[in-house]
């Protein structure tokens, strides 16, 4: 018996050396089965773990023969595997596109959204790709989609915005976002405009400071991250051809505007209104029968004299200058992309031309875009190297003005319409006579303005390199470049059109170069003891940015050629000047991640920035943030539920910093002066009047034109230092009814202090007083809450409901006295405590319908002028009988108290359909067509609703009486009104052809066609008379109606 006890021995020690021996394997894609790195491999239930090296493969001493291993990685499914004695085991996992969505890029690094505890959010590409191709910019398809983000469009053919804002406003100043796009930051909105859709892989918003403050002194005002593709997936090469046609109109969005006839009779009825005859100052336009009786006045007819200005050869028109000036605007955008994919390496190249005629006649946008992307793995995966570059070059011509500087979109709207396009020898007419205003005829200005145009070339990128020093650690070194060369060319021909006239011609050229190097090295280490995960990254960066300007202008050119047109040819006056700048910007930051057991989250952030822009007393800046969360749903105590599938609460706090004040703000500068005048300097007409030569003469002269010397301009303050803004943020993220109802909900605080202002500069103090400043200080208060239902069906019909809603509220806290001036308010009714977007002006109370009512009511000030039957009455708010600066109030502001989106999607079988809208409420602004529906501008043109004027036999209008001389002005609630909205943004149908049917057209993949529709229709609240709410500012192009059809080749 102990002798099989010994025989048997050897073999029980055998199996116990398998049951607790070594495995190994590999994890691979389910996808593509490409091999994953860094997967998390856990025996589940110990401390016991290891991650997958750069091939996918894994080791494991010591694991029992019945234990149970975990394997977990970023965008897939978890998935668990008993051991059964195996020695090797292959696994391979599969995508989870719900998790993949979730990921959040930084910059620096990547992290799930389950495990954040900041305030980010991860925009949906699905519906922004098609509303991008249409604009060109993917920014403007964001308008609506993230709640926080605010963002204004323009029209203009480069389809950039006006107003990006992330939460609010936190400085007096620049309040621009920080874009960080492939891991290189730019404050520039533009090359962000310029990534073709296809090329962007993922855009995060960081809102709040304690997610963004690891960029520190940039990120005061958000940051987007934005991350491009890098390739397919698998050994094999794709390629993707966009093709996208839009049209667009503005004919939704223009002004009702009277014709020649309407506006001889409402000019007759303001002319008799203010006691004067109207033949006196219109009499060469038009021919008035009427009574003749002031008090009882009586309009028989009005009749066109037959040529303007009494010349034969400009008969009198009957204008509609919208639509001479408009025109259906096309845009044309194509982009391919190949994508490349081996098991070492992969490319991706991304080539784009964007087109837009124009709606405005000879405006334009060209931009050709390219974009390439690789990398490849060296020496057995251990070192990783890539590039990614972005280059784009556009030409554009945009809106010209007139002699006078007025743009061409104004006098659109403007321009009396008795001026006729061409006179009778087919050329440009113009004003002549009187009556009529100094302006040119906005299509010669257009005309002239197609020698003009600006050229930006742009090259941004980075090379980078990723070595793996040990498992879980990693060194990451990137050279990033920011480069942007502009050259804007500006020729002024000669011009003779009526009495306005240009008699010399001129070259402008307007150049500038930025070039900006990042540098940055980072370390990363994540490790995990059990349930423990712990992730630090420490890293470094400097940056350097140059930035140079030249400007050159030329005078009397013999020949009006286009080419003839080089500053050589010039035979008139020459002037020249130009500046040259740099910053740079040394940091060191740090990041700390830890999580235990998937239920308690902490993050903790430190970055201290040296910037070359401030003072040597306060050059640098720490910025630090925590963050904690806790996910409920994953506590042993919170019962399963069908109800509430998960619960995440989130705090934090962040402290970031500001320092978008220019590169020479904290020098004293001096400027050469050589008996120059203000015309000089700044241009005008009166300015040359002005005398501004230096006062400190080299030879002691202190008398007349001073022959040479240096003025101050700006005195020095080496105390200058970075604006703080410190954010709380608390924030709950939740998931019912078995992930089919999802969202989250946020609430923040911001504080901004040591806010860098430019006092105005009292004239008592003389030259070189101007200094920037720290002092002012702003707080912001705010929610956001996003929502989002998913439901899915069986016979292939599912469908999503998005909705975002965001609102903040912010207010000057501080300004030093000085500064407090410059801004809206009175001294006993200062803007402190008022939003930085605040309307400070006078309250109303409708219109004067007597005589008896207008002697009652107090008057002065505003009221002077008003004071009639159909006037304006204005309301005396401190009751003192008099109507005064001190009736003023602040009568709301321009941002809007809500902001919110909606989005629907429904998906049958092939078909898919989209629709968005979004608005905004609480908001008021200036309704620019009130201008010129309500009042006679004497020698402008009106809209029709001036016919409509207040009258003895008309009082039931709230359109005053006319006059010609007693309008009101701007800082009234007559003028700023409730200008909310909600638009319907977009609406999109497409149909993707079955798999099985384009295979067999020329190996295709995919085949998907759609057609598209932006900016349809719109809902104002009552009292808004303007056609577009949108539209604040008429000398710019309106936001367009788009209609668009696509097509998505994929092979």
């Amino acid at each position: 018996m102990k002798c099989k006890q010994l025989f048997l021995m050897p073999f029980f020690v055998l199996l116990g050396l398998l049951a607790h021996g070594q495995i190994s394997g590999t994890v691979t894609s389910q996808d593509d089965g490409m091999p994953l790195p860094g997967v998390t491999v856990l025996v589940s239930g110990t401390s016991q773990g290891t991650a997958t090296d750069f091939d996918g493969n894994y080791i494991l001493e010591n694991v029992s023969g019945d234990a149970t291993l975990v394997f977990s990685y970023i965008g897939y499914k978890t998935q668990e595997v008993q051991v059964n004695n195996r020695s090797v085991i292959d696994v391979a996992l599969a995508g989870d596109a719900a998790q993949l969505d979730e990921i959040v890029v930084t910059g620096y690094s990547r992290e799930r959204k389950v495990d954040v505890t900041g305030a980010i959010t991860v925009v949906d590409l699905a519906p922004v790709e098609g509303q991008s191709l249409s604009s060109g910019n993917a920014m403007q398809a964001l308008q609506g989609r993230v709640p926080g983000l605010f963002v204004e469009k323009s029209g203009d053919p480069t389809g950039l915005n006006s107003r990006i804002l992330i939460r609010g406003v936190t400085t007096l100043g620049n309040n621009d976002p920080l874009y960080v796009i492939d891991g290189v930051p730019t404050k520039r909105q533009e090359v962000f405009a310029s990534l073709n859709p296809d090329a962007i892989e993922s855009i995060q918003i960081l809102k709040d400071a304690s997610a963004s403050s690891l960029y520190g002194s940039r990120a005061a005002n958000g940051v987007i991250v934005v991350t491009t593709k890098s390739g397919t997936k698998g050994e094999r090469v794709s390629v993707s051809i966009n093709s996208n046609l839009s049209v667009q109109s503005e004919k939704k969005q223009r002004y009702d505007m009277m014709n020649s006839v309407q506006r001889g009779e409402a000019l007759w009825r303001a002319s008799v209104n203010d006691g004067a005859d109207p033949a006196g100052g219109y009499g060469e336009i038009y021919s008035f029968d009427w009574n003749g009786d002031f008090n009882n006045p009586v309009l028989n007819n009005v009749t066109l004299q037959p040529f303007v200005g009494g010349d034969t050869n400009v008969p009198v028109g009957n204008t509609d200058w919208q639509d001479e000036l408009y025109e259906t605007g096309y845009v044309f955008n194509n982009e391919v992309t190949v994508s490349a994919n081996s098991e070492k390496s992969s490319l991706l190249i991304n080539l784009g031309y964007l087109k837009n005629t124009g709606m405005l006649k000879n405006t334009g946008y060209d931009r050709y875009t390219a974009k390439i992307n690789a990398s490849t793995n060296l020496f057995n995966d251990k070192l990783k190297f890539g590039v990614n570059t972005q280059f784009s070059t556009s030409n554009e011509t945009l809106v010209a003005a007139d002699v006078g500087g007025a743009p061409t979109t104004g006098l659109a709207i403007t321009l009396a319409p008795t001026i006729p396009v061409y006179d009778s020898n087919g050329n440009f007419a113009g004003p002549l006579g009187s009556g009529y205003s100094d302006r040119n005829n906005p299509l010669l200005m257009q005309h002239l303005n197609r020698w003009d145009n600006a050229t930006k070339n742009n090259f941004f990128g980075s090379v980078f390199a990723e070595l793996q020093l040990l498992e879980n650690l990693t060194f990451r070194s990137t050279l990033g470049i920011d480069f942007s060369d502009y050259k804007k060319k500006n020729i002024e021909p000669r011009v003779f059109n009526g009495f306005i006239t240009r008699a010399n011609n001129r070259l402008i050229y307007d150049t500038n170069k930025l070039s900006s190097l990042v540098f940055s090295n980072i370390l990363n280490y994540n490790v995990d003891f059990g349930e423990h995960k712990f992730g630090l990254l420490l890293g470094t960066e400097a940056v350097r940015e140059d930035f140079d300007t030249l400007f050159a202008q030329a005078d009397d050119f013999a020949v009006e050629e286009e080419s003839y047109f080089v500053l050589g040819a010039a035979t008139g006056a020459r002037t020249s000047n130009g500046t040259s700048t740099q910053y740079s910007l040394l940091s060191q930051f740090g990041k700390f991640n830890y999580s235990y057991a998937d239920k308690y989250l902490a993050s903790f952030t430190l970055r201290r920035d040296g910037s070359s822009r401030f003072g040597k007393n306060n050059r640098y800046g720490i910025f630090p943030a925590a963050t904690v969360g806790w996910k409920i749903t994953n506590e042993d105590f919170f019962p399963e539920s069908n109800i509430i599938s998960d619960l995440k609460l989130r705090a934090g706090y962040g402290e970031v910093g500001n320092q978008e004040i220019g590169n020479i703000a904290r020098f004293g500068l001096y400027e050469s002066r050589y008996g120059a005048n203000q015309a000089q300097l700044t241009g005008g007409f009166f300015e040359i009047y002005y005398n501004v030569g230096t006062a400190y003469d080299i030879n002691g002269n202190n008398t007349g034109n001073l022959p040479s010397g240096f003025v101050s301009t700006q005195a020095e303050n080496p105390d200058l230092k970075w604006e703080t803004t410190k954010e709380w943020n608390l924030g709950i993220d939740f998931s019912l009814f078995n992930n089919q109802l999802s969202g989250s909900f946020d609430y923040f605080t911001r504080k901004t202090s040591d806010i860098l202002t430019t006092p105005p500069i009292p004239s008592v103090l003389g030259e070189g007083q101007q200094r920037v400043l720290n002092g002012a200080s702003t707080s912001t208060k705010g929610w956001e809450l996003a929502l989002s239902y998913s439901k899915s069906y069986e016979n292939d019909f599912s469908f999503t409901v998005s909705t975002n809603f965001g609102a903040f509220k912010d207010e000057i806290t501080y300004l030093p006295a000085d500064v407090l001036a410059g801004f809206p308010g009175t001294a006993d009714n200062s803007i402190l405590g008022h939003s930085l977007f605040s309307i400070f002006g006078y309250k109303t109370d409708g219109l004067f319908q007597s005589q008896t009512e207008v002697d009652t009511h107090p008057t002065g000030g505003v009221q002077t002028s008003n004071a009639r039957p159909g006037g304006v009455k204005f309301i005396d708010l401190n009751n003192d009988g008099v109507i005064d600066g001190d009736d003023r109030d602040f009568i709301g502001t321009t941002v809007p108290d809500l902001e919110y989106g909606i989005r629907i999607d429904l998906n049958y079988k092939n078909f898919d359909f989209s629709m968005f809208g979004s608005g905004v409420a609480g908001r008021i602004g200036t309704d620019p067509y009130i201008f010129w529906n309500n009042f006679v501008q004497g020698r402008d043109n009106a809209g029709p609703g001036v016919l409509n004027a207040w009258t003895p036999t008309n009082t039931n209008t709230d359109i005053p009486s006319l006059s010609l001389v007693n309008n009101i002005g701007g800082d009234n609630d007559y003028i700023y009104r409730n200008n909310s909205y909600f638009k319907l943004r977009t609406m999109q149908l497409g149909y993707s052809f079955p798999e099985d049917l384009i295979s067999k057209w020329a190996g295709m993949t995919g085949l998907r066609i759609y057609c598209q529709g932006e900016n349809l229709f719109w809902f104002t609240p009552k009292g808004y008379i303007g056609s577009d709410p949108e539209r604040i500012d008429v000398n710019r192009i309106p936001v367009p109606t788009t209609l668009s059809v696509g097509l998505n080749i994929n092979f």
